[in-house]
C-alpha cells in the first residue's frame, strides 16, 4: 500500500502545484515502469482531493509550523483521507505511511506518524470540527462555497454534495448503427443494468470498463453525460446544413449532430493533441467530418468566407458544473480564474459571430455553474450587438434547470445553454 500512498502523494503534490490531475496521472504512469497497484492510486488520489476540506483544516490543526516539504504534506493529505473514509485497519495506513515518508524524506517519518496518531488519539473531536467548519464539511474552498451559497440560495447545499459524489455512466445509443430497444436488449443478454432518460440515455447503474460494454470498438455508443447530449437537440439543425463546431476535442457533442442530422461539419480545434481525439472518435463511430487545428480567433484564416447555418461553441470555462468528474478542479481554480474565463469566453463569441449567417443560430455552452461565465457573458454579448436575439431554449422533463442553467443532479452535470439568433 504504501507505494500507492506516495504514488498518489505525488499526483497531489502537482496538482498543488498547478497540474492537471489527468496530466499528473499520465506523468507518474508513464515515468514509473511497471508501476503496480494503478486502481489503488487512482482510487486514494481521487478520495484525498474529493475530501481535501477535510484533511486541509486536519493538517491546521495538528501542524503548528507550516510544512516546508510539499510533497510531504500531499502524504499526509492521502494518509487522513483513508484514516477518515477507508475500511483499512488504522495500524496498518499508519504504518504504511512512514514507509513511504521514508522514501520521500526519511528525516520526516517521525513527524508524519505523530501527526497520524495524534490524529487517531482526538479522532472523535477533529471530526466534530471539522463538520462545523463549511470547508471541512463540504470539501471546497471557502470562495466557492460562498460563490455557490449566493447565486443558488436554494440548491446550494445541494450543488455542493453532487458535486462531491461520484459521476454516473451515461452512453449515448449511435442511432446510425442501432436502434435503441435493440441496444437495450443487448445491455439486458449481457446482464447491464441501466435506467432510460428522456428515451435516449442510458445510466448504467454500474460503471463499466467500456471495453466490457457491448458494441463500444463498433461504434454502436458513447459515453456521454446526458446534459451534454442536449446539444444536438437545441441546436435546432437540419438535414444539409453547414455547422462549426467551433471547440470541438474531443469530439462527444461533434460526434453526437452527425450521428442525429445529416449535415455537412468543420470541426474547429487548436490542439493537435486533442484534435487526434476527434478524429479517434470520428473513425470508431464510422462518421465523417472535417477537422481544422487552428485557433478561433480574430483573423480565422482557416475560414472560406462561407458562412455557417449553425455554430456549437463549447467555451473553455471553470469546469465547476463536471467538478465530480474532474475533482482537482477544486483546488486549482482561483476566483480571479472566472474573470480570466469571461474574458476569454467573451472573445471566442466575438470571433465566432461574424462566421454565422442571418438568421442562422448559435449555441453557447459551458461546464460552468457560475453567472460569471454564463448569463454575464451573454448579457455583455448582446448588450453590445444590434444584430442577436436571444432565443428560447426548452428542456426535458427530467432536466432540473433554473431558466438555461442545468442545475447539477445524480442523472446530469451542470451544463449552462444559451442559443443565439441572427438578425
Amino acid at each position: 500500500m504504501h507505494e500507492s500512498q506516495r504514488y498518489a502523494a505525488i499526483i497531489i503534490d502537482k496538482i498543488l502545484g498547478g497540474t492537471n490531475l489527468d496530466i499528473a496521472f499520465k506523468n507518474v504512469f508513464e515515468n514509473v515502469k511497471g508501476l503496480e497497484h494503478k486502481s489503488q492510486t487512482k482510487a486514494i488520489t481521487y478520495g484525498a482531493l474529493r475530501y481535501m476540506g477535510q484533511s486541509k483544516y486536519l493538517i491546521k490543526s495538528l501542524v503548528r509550523k507550516k510544512i516546508e516539504n510539499r510533497l510531504v504534506e500531499s502524504l499526509i493529505h492521502v494518509a487522513l483521507f483513508q484514516l477518515s473514509h477507508e475500511p483499512h485497519n488504522d495500524f496498518t495506513i499508519v504504518d504504511q505511511a512512514v514507509k513511504a515518508t521514508k522514501k520521500i524524506d526519511l528525516r520526516k517519518s517521525n513527524f508524519v506518524n505523530a501527526v497520524l496518531r495524534n490524529f487517531l488519539r482526538n479522532k472523535d473531536v477533529l471530526t466534530k470540527r471539522f463538520l462545523e467548519q463549511e470547508e471541512g464539511q463540504f470539501n471546497y474552498p471557502i470562495w466557492w462555497i460562498q460563490k455557490v451559497k449566493k447565486q443558488y440560495k436554494s440548491d446550494w447545499e445541494n450543488i455542493l454534495n453532487i458535486g462531491n459524489g461520484h459521476p454516473p455512466m451515461t452512453i449515448r445509443i449511435n442511432k446510425r448503427k442501432i436502434i435503441t430497444k435493440e441496444y437495450k436488449e443487448l445491455l439486458k443478454e449481457n446482464e447491464i443494468s441501466f435506467i432510460t432518460l428522456a428515451n435516449e440515455a442510458l445510466i448504467l447503474k454500474d460503471a463499466n470498463n467500456v471495453k466490457e460494454i457491448p458494441g463500444f470498438d463498433n461504434g454502436l455508443f458513447s459515453v456521454q453525460d446526458f446534459g451534454a447530449q442536449l446539444a444536438s437537440a437545441l441546436l435546432d439543425l437540419k438535414n444539409n446544413y453547414l455547422v462549426l463546431d467551433a471547440c470541438a476535442a474531443p469530439g462527444g457533442k461533434t460526434t453526437s449532430m452527425l450521428e442525429n442530422s445529416n449535415i455537412n461539419l468543420i470541426a474547429l480545434e487548436k490542439s493537435t493533441h486533442r484534435a487526434r481525439k476527434i478524429i479517434e472518435n470520428l473513425k470508431r463511430l464510422k462518421l465523417e467530418a472535417t477537422v481544422i487545428t487552428q485557433p478561433l480567433d480574430n483573423k480565422n484564416k482557416w475560414w472560406n468566407k462561407k458562412q455557417f447555418d449553425r455554430i456549437l461553441l463549447d467555451v473553455p470555462c471553470s469546469a465547476s458544473g463536471i467538478v465530480r468528474r474532474h475533482v482537482d478542479m477544486k483546488w486549482l481554480r482561483r476566483l480571479s480564474d472566472l474573470r480570466k474565463f469571461a474574458y476569454i469566453q467573451l472573445d471566442l463569441l466575438n470571433n465566432a459571430w461574424p462566421l454565422l449567417k442571418p438568421q442562422g443560430k448559435l449555441l453557447y455552452v459551458t461546464c460552468s455553474i457560475f453567472k460569471e461565465e454564463n448569463e454575464e457573458v451573454i448579457s455583455k454579448f448582446c448588450d453590445n450587438r444590434q444584430d442577436v436575439k436571444r432565443g428560447e431554449l426548452k428542456f426535458p422533463k427530467n432536466v432540473q434547470h433554473l431558466k438555461n442553467q442545468l442545475v447539477p443532479t445524480k442523472y446530469h452535470d451542470g451544463l449552462y445553454y444559451e442559443i443565439l439568433e441572427k438578425k
